[in-house]
């Protein structure tokens, strides 16, 4: 264990106890200051990861009865919600897209059209990595590119100098970054903060007002186009052309396609598969989204597309597992009172609704570079809801807010498996992703202009200046 990895860990148990034997906080019951300690050992566990963000989640759901704040039956109720079964339904979904080569041939073809020159290439990485993000979980879209950018890299020779392999490789995982904002498909972290946003609105009292998958698209996407627009500004700048050969590139992509072959049956059943699910989500609604993941996933099963062995080497068991445990924690501090009280403390008198809305985006931007996103959303949505309710800010707004900043993670390896995947190719350091800065600053700006602007026009009810 590194020092940084036992201070946290000791830091977290003793920022526990602490929390919870003090003296009774005023306004906050026993539970809640109860459930206020399990948060910060959460926080500082996932900050400095002692153990695996997946076991820090399942150690805060065990603590919840354990310390008394919730029924055993009540918190364990909390990890089985909709968003962990949609998120291993996704994961399902993509891991047939993977395995039967359909995402591959799809991004060897299109590669094959751009590969004209150096400019055309990189942006086509850029461009494909984005695009698969419609249908496919960001981290699987990253797993299944990487492999296709080295082949190109080593067929160039490019040496960890080489401007051209820094560009490939940022492109590949600046795309998936850009992309995991697109749809509730394109990454984990949307769900987790629409099921939060579920427990708080039924907590509250507050009707009915469910987002579905096509409303989230259409109040996320416009984001992510202006983050892909800048990412591709950002790479032309900072990595200019070498003036290559790409002859040896271009023959191993047309080597790698013929080894495809012609369409399989499978990749045609994944493909109908596919489709179907997303228009069954957009017709059912997001009640029925995790249950139609799952049917999805089980047809796919049932007509031999995809085995279970196979399927355990590409589903991430893990990142399930740690939304069950922090959506847990969240809910124990929603229905204790504990986040309303700490919204109370930590509010800033005087502050605005954009204000609020852009200090939030702000601090899920900065935290998402140094912690899991998923950690992030679990740690700022409990607290920013009953802020968003005491400064006149339409709820609604954080719960795009939220998981979209949680995604501009640019710079760091810590921030995204994208980026520990790229960095791990030795071929990167900090000093190349600097420019990320830009693409984060230009991506908050251009949410806070469309909670103002798009949000309202498309009916999602997102009025700043309504208590």
């Amino acid at each position: 264990m590194t020092p940084r990895a036992a201070l946290g860990m000791v830091l977290g148990i003793g920022c526990c106890l602490a929390i919870c034997l003090m003296p009774p906080l005023e306004g906050l019951t026993l539970q809640g200051q109860r459930a206020l300690g399990i948060m910060s050992l959460c926080v500082f566990w996932w900050l400095s990861t002692p153990v695996a963000l997946p076991v820090t989640s399942l150690v805060g759901l065990a603590l919840v009865p354990a310390l008394g704040v919730m029924p055993t039956n009540d918190a364990l109720a909390l990890f089985g919600n909709q968003a962990v079964f949609f998120v291993i339904g996704v994961f399902l979904v993509a891991a047939v897209l993977g395995h039967t080569g359909l995402s591959s041939r799809v991004t060897l073809l299109a590669l094959r059209r751009f590969s004209r020159s150096e400019v055309l290439l990189c942006n086509a990485v850029l461009l494909i990595s984005w695009g698969l993000c419609w249908v496919m979980v960001s981290h699987a879209v990253a797993a299944i590119l990487l492999p296709i950018v080295l082949e190109l890299i080593r067929a160039l020779d490019l040496g960890h100098g080489s401007r051209t392999a820094r560009r490939l490789l940022l492109s590949m995982a600046w795309g998936t970054v850009c992309g995991s904002n697109l749809t509730l498909l394109s990454s984990a972290r949307a769900s987790l903060a629409l099921e939060l946003y579920g427990g708080y609105r039924d907590k509250a009292g507050l009707p009915e007002d469910p987002i579905g998958i096509v409303a989230f698209s259409a109040g996320s996407a416009p984001v992510s186009v202006i983050s892909l627009i800048v990412a591709a500004i950002v790479l032309h700048i900072s990595f200019k052309p070498e003036g290559l050969d790409l002859s040896p590139a271009i023959a191993r992509l047309d080597e790698r396609v013929k080894g495809l072959g012609k369409t399989r049956p499978k990749e045609r059943v994944a493909m109908v598969i596919m489709v179907g699910m997303i228009l069954a989500m957009v017709l059912t609604g997001p009640k029925w989204m995790g249950i139609v993941a799952l049917l999805a996933s089980g047809t796919m099963f049932l007509a031999q597309v995809l085995r279970w062995e196979d399927a355990e080497r590409y589903v991430n068991w893990g990142v399930a597992l740690m939304y069950g445990g922090a959506i847990a924690v969240g809910g124990a501090l929603y229905k204790t009172g504990a986040a309303e009280w700490l919204a109370r403390a930590l509010l800033p008198e005087g502050l605005g609704p954009l204000t609020a809305l852009a200090l939030v985006g702000l601090m899920a931007a900065l935290f998402t570079e140094v912690v899991s996103n998923a950690a992030v959303i679990a740690v700022l949505l409990p607290v920013a809801l009953p802020i968003a309710t005491e400064v006149g800010l339409d709820t609604h707004a954080l719960v795009w807010t939220l998981p979209l900043s949680a995604g501009f993670a640019f710079m760091l390896p810590t921030s995204t498996p994208a980026m520990a995947m790229v960095f791990g190719t030795g071929f990167l350091r900090i000093r190349h992703t600097v420019g990320g800065i830009v693409i984060t600053a230009v991506s908050l700006a251009a949410l806070l202009f469309f909670s103002q602007t798009l949000w309202p026009l498309l009916g999602f009810a997102v009025n700043l200046e309504q208590p």
